[in-house]
C-alpha cells in the first residue's frame, strides 16, 4: 500500500467484514511532536488472541478467497520504519482497535493519500454504520460523524455525488488532506 488512506481503507473494511456498526477513525497530526499517527477502533465481532498472535508474527488473513493477508502486516512494516509504535488489541465479542504510530518528519513516511475523499466515501456509502472521523492537529480538532452528516441531509440518501462531493471538500478544508 502506498499511501495512508489506502491502509485506513483495509482496515475499515476489515471492520465491516467483522460486522461493526460503529469504527472510529482518529488520527494525530501533531507538528508540534513530530508525530501521526492512525487508530481505528470498532464494536466488529473481534478476535481470539490466536489470531491475533497470527497476525502479528506473519501475512495472516481469514478470508476464504485466500491464503495470505498483507493489510495489517504493511501497516505495522511501515509504522516501525518510520521510528512508530504499532498495537493491535482485540477482544471476541467486543471489538478491535488497530494504532500505528510515525515519525512526521521521517523519509519514509507514506503520503497520506486522499483521506478526505477516503472519509467522506465511508461516511456516505456506508450510511447504515456509524462512523466517527476525528482529525486532532497541534491546535485544533476536527471530528465529523455520521449521525451529525444524516441531521444535515435529513431524508436524502447519503450514497449521491453532491453529498459525496460536498463532504470531501468540507473535510478537506479543515484537515488539508
Amino acid at each position: 500500500m502506498k499511501t495512508l488512506d489506502l491502509h485506513i481503507i483495509d482496515i475499515v473494511h476489515n471492520s465491516l467484514r467483522a460486522g461493526a456498526s460503529r469504527i472510529v477513525i482518529e488520527m494525530e497530526d501533531l507538528e508540534t511532536q513530530d508525530r501521526l499517527s492512525i487508530k481505528i477502533i470498532d464494536n466488529g465481532c473481534g478476535m481470539p488472541q490466536d489470531m491475533i498472535d497470527a497476525i502479528n508474527d506473519h501475512f495472516y488473513s481469514c478470508r476464504k478467497e485466500r491464503k495470505i493477508g498483507m493489510g495489517i502486516a504493511l501497516l505495522k512494516y511501515h509504522s516501525q520504519i518510520c521510528n512508530g509504535n504499532f498495537y493491535l488489541k482485540s477482544k471476541v465479542g467486543e471489538g478491535t482497535e488497530i494504532y500505528a504510530s510515525y515519525q512526521r518528519s521521517h523519509i519514509d513516511l507514506q503520503p497520506r493519500g486522499d483521506l478526505s475523499g477516503c472519509f467522506a466515501n465511508f461516511i456516505c456509502q456506508y450510511s447504515d454504520r456509524e462512523f466517527v472521523i476525528r482529525y486532532i492537529m497541534d491546535e485544533d480538532t476536527f471530528e465529523l460523524t455520521t449521525s451529525d452528516v444524516k441531521e444535515v441531509f435529513e431524508g436524502i440518501e447519503l450514497n449521491n455525488y453532491e453529498i459525496i462531493k460536498s463532504l470531501t471538500e468540507l473535510i478537506h478544508e479543515n484537515i488539508g488532506y
